[in-house]
């Protein structure tokens, strides 16, 4: 509580009739002042309202997104699994591919409401025409009896060339809840059966059709029948991008949207999702709290308002009477009209002023709490402290608090009940002695409001980190996958090859067949080599295997080694952890940091040397890694907080789990600075410590 103003001195007097009038012009400018302040406070109060909510609004929107977009990947994958389960039985059996198809077809269920696979067809190879062919092929049907587009019979060409699956559109009615008719997405998986015996290609594989499944865009997104509201979606594909599905789930056209645009490759083809939803006050929820904070301060203004100019012009009426009694009505209708609790008290802190908002504050009547002590109204534990502080203000005249600006108090209702309170304090002194009087606000409302925004930035804040959590969990087992399943199989492949070698190298002197199939089989085998290689560079990227063998250090200088090969940038590393080991959490974290800032360093500093650092103290542990690239575009001191890059916001992220602080620091003459710091206690493993 601080001091409003000057306080009168020892012996003060109050202002005779010759001062009345400045003192009509001072009130006057001060109904102004309280006007245009409580509008500013409201318009502020509001503002702050829709900005908080709109960025949790858009967090939750990002997070949707993710979501839906893994959803509808999810589904394309479960398609062509489909296709290609189909596309084995189809091999193994020993009847035609057509027959062997209606036989697949009869024997397989396929009304799955949670599968986007709305029809699986059977192409014969017959029915593609020809490249360069004006017109398709006689009678070139499916087995639905669809001709081919253009747009399809070029994808199947691909999905031919290349023996893998192609995504293509092609022209559909269209689907309720769109906005326009859709293009159907078709998975195409080509057929090749061995050829057969005296056709000239005996031990070759010959096209023999294409399995083809329809995809339905509205199960992409919902595969289970719920819907996601307040979300418009698009599907297009190719590039540039064409439209083969758009549904509108609620979002507003024009530019007050959230928007967000996704392309992955898929099938051969471009694959684009976009997103949109409405960031209209009503959608994000902030119209009740706005319009409540809008009502209650233009309420509170105009009554303050109204008061200030009764008060003024009873202050008017009182100079041209020159009545002094109605100085003791004006104060007592400024106390009435005033939403703030006021209380005055004298030396002995005995209620001598009790207005009617403190009555509604405090649950006791004025009657009742005049002639009562302060104390009454202050937490037992606290009450010592306060009587040191009237103390010291009475000396002083100068006070630390004051309303807004310091931190929240405590107060006692007449139930018991304590509360949060702001308050500011003055003194006079008249006849009789010193008079304090304090103002106080009740803050229930806003600390509530405070403390379920701070939760709700602490939900989203664990979201993000178990999101993180569970990515480094999906990678690890990929990984160990790809290693240890795959590439075994394929050592085993390598192998075969190469004792198939060995057993056909006896006799390919005197066999001109057999040298061929030598050199097939060498060809094969320089092929696996290519596999494995390619197995290990990205179970590597994935999740390298020696960050949980062999620990942060040497995960680190794997990394470092492997940047310098791929991007031909010089890595200074520097390590210097002594004994130190660390916790997996911190290893993981710390190595995720580095490989995000050696990318962005690869994709934007156009640098030729990074510098790597990273040393343990006393109770702290210390990353840095800095580049003499261009920097970041002049900005000196970029903060992560106000940087907008998704790099350093992970960054952040990944450091703030382990209680980490980031610093960035882009000096005058080029290059660019990160540093993060951690508690030694929250990257160093238990018994290292002890």
């Amino acid at each position: 509580m601080t001091a409003a103003g000057n306080q009168p001195g020892p012996g003060a007097k109050l202002p005779g009739p010759s001062s009345k009038a400045p003192r009509l012009r001072e009130q006057t400018v001060v109904v102004w002042l309280v006007v245009l302040g409580g509008l500013l406070i409201t318009l502020g109060t509001a503002a702050s309202i829709v900005h908080d909510l709109t960025n949790t609004a858009h967090s939750r929107f990002r997070l949707r997104v993710e979501r839906l977009s893994a959803t509808a990947l999810n589904g394309l994958q479960n398609g062509a699994e489909t296709l290609e389960a189909a596309r084995m039985t189809i091999e193994r059996s020993a009847r035609p591919p057509a027959d062997a198809w209606r036989d697949y077809a009869l024997t397989h269920d396929k009304a799955d409401a949670s599968s986007p696979v709305s029809k699986i067809e059977f192409l014969p190879a017959t029915a593609l025409p020809a490249a360069g062919a004006v017109e398709p092929a006689a009678a070139p049907t499916t087995t639905a009896g669809d001709e081919l587009d253009g747009e399809l019979a070029a994808a199947l060409r691909r999905a031919a060339q290349t023996r893998r699956l192609a995504l293509a559109a092609r022209d559909a009615p269209g689907l309720p809840g769109t906005l326009a008719p859709a293009r159907a997405l078709v998975l195409a998986l080509p057929l090749y059966m061995p050829a057969a015996a005296g056709s000239g290609r005996a031990g070759e594989d010959a096209l023999a059709g294409f399995l083809l499944a329809s995809i339905d865009p509205r199960r992409l997104f919902e595969p289970t029948g719920v819907s996601e509201r307040n979300i418009d979606m698009r599907i297009a594909i190719g590039s540039p991008p064409v439209t083969v599905f758009e549904a509108a789930r609620g979002a507003e056209d024009g530019g007050d949207t959230f928007q967000q645009a996704k392309t992955v490759p898929f099938g051969g083809a471009a694959l684009t999702f976009g997103f949109a939803s409405s960031r209209d006050v009503r959608a994000i929820g902030a119209a009740g709290p706005v319009s409540a904070v809008l009502a209650a301060g233009l309420a509170a203004t105009v009554l303050a308002a109204l008061a200030c100019h009764w008060v003024a012009r009873r202050m008017r009426a009182g100079a041209r009477d020159g009545d002094a009694g109605l100085n003791e009505a004006r104060l007592t209708l400024m106390l009435r009209a005033s939403s703030d609790a006021i209380i005055s008290v004298d030396e002995a802190q005995r209620i001598v002023i009790f207005n009617p908002a403190a009555e509604r504050v405090f649950g006791v009547s004025a009657m009742e709490a005049i002639g009562a002590p302060l104390e009454r109204f202050i937490p037992e534990r606290y009450r010592a402290a306060h009587a040191q502080y009237v103390e010291r203000f009475g000396v002083t005249g100068t006070s630390e608090r004051q309303m807004g600006r310091q931190k929240v108090l405590c107060g006692v209702r007449a139930n018991g009940e304590e509360f949060p309170l702001e308050a500011s304090i003055s003194q006079i002194r008249d006849g009789t002695g010193k008079l304090y009087t304090v103002a106080l606000r009740d803050v229930t409302e806003r600390v509530r409001a405070e403390t379920m925004l701070r939760h709700s930035s602490e939900e989203l804040r664990e979201l993000s980190a178990n999101l993180q959590m569970l990515r480094e969990h999906e990678k690890m087992r990929i990984a160990r996958e790809l290693h240890d399943d795959l590439g075994q199989r394929v050592a085993a492949l390598k192998m075969d090859v190469s004792a198939a070698q060995q057993a056909l190298r006896a006799a390919a002197a005197e066999d001109s067949h057999t040298a061929a199939a030598l050199d097939t089989l060498g060809g094969m085998q320089r092929l696996v080599d290519l596999i494995v290689a390619s197995l290990r560079r990205i179970a590597a990227d994935l999740r390298p295997t020696m960050l949980d063998d062999l620990g942060l250090v040497a995960a680190l200088d794997w990394l470092t080694g492997d940047f310098t090969q791929r991007h031909g940038i010089d890595v200074d590393s520097h390590v210097d952890v002594g004994p130190a080991v660390f916790t997996d959490q911190a290893a993981t974290a710390m190595f995720r940091i580095v490989q995000e800032a050696l990318d962005n360093v690869a994709r934007h500093a156009d640098a030729s040397l990074v510098q790597l650092r990273l040393s343990t103290a006393a109770d702290c542990c210390r990353l840095t890694i800095a580049d003499n690239g261009r920097g970041a575009a002049g900005r000196r001191d970029v903060q992560p907080d106000t940087a907008r890059t998704f790099g350093l916001i992970g960054i952040r992220e990944r450091a703030r789990t382990l209680d980490g602080t980031v610093a960035v620091d882009t000096p005058e003459h080029g290059g660019f600075s990160l540093t993060v710091s951690f508690p030694l206690h929250a990257v160093i493993q238990d018994e290292i410590l002890r």
